[in-house]
């Protein structure tokens, strides 16, 4: 089996749910909420221009064990990444930069000039994937994510995200 990315059909927001948490779950501060549901998903999808790739490994563009997720909005001529995942065990295995690339050649088939992302200042795993797949920071969202935190932290700091784009 190899690496595969497919588009995803509407039928996959319970499997698109299911890698958002399992992604998530173990994420650092500002890295992820531990999972949006199914019918987050649905709703996700079904916004103009939306679509969600699955990263896995498999053959013949089938994918038989699913390892990412990517869930986009491509319109008026740009598009945004508002969510990209990889299994903790599949990290740093070339998975983030195919979606990334598949993400950017479906993107472009929409019109798309540019894409946009923005990720927790403190993720810095994420954004050296995304400066080595050619985004660039844009800009800063002051105090955007709110820091992972266990029972009884008393966390008042918030964390900043990086605006990222990548011209297509």
């Amino acid at each position: 089996m190899k690496l595969e990315v497919v588009v995803a059909d509407g039928a996959s927001a319970a499997l698109l749910a299911t890698l958002h948490g399992q992604c998530f779950s173990d994420a650092k501060a500002g890295g992820g909420d531990g999972g949006w549901d199914q019918d987050a998903f649905a709703r996700l999808l079904a916004m103009p221009g939306a679509f969600a790739l699955i990263l896995g490994l498999g053959d013949d563009g089938v994918v038989a064990v699913p390892t990412g997720f990517a869930l986009v909005r491509a319109i008026g001529g740009e598009g945004e990444i508002i969510t990209l995942g990889v299994l903790p065990d599949r990290r740093e295995k070339g998975g983030g930069a195919a979606l990334v690339g598949a993400i950017a050649a479906k993107a472009g088939e929409m019109t798309a000039a540019h894409l946009f992302l923005e990720v927790a200042e403190d993720n810095s795993a994420a954004i050296a994937l995304y400066k080595s797949t050619g985004f660039v920071p844009v800009g800063r969202r002051k105090d955007y994510y709110q820091p992972k935190r266990d029972a009884g932290d008393d966390v008042t700091s918030m964390i900043d995200a990086i605006i990222m784009r990548r011209d297509l």
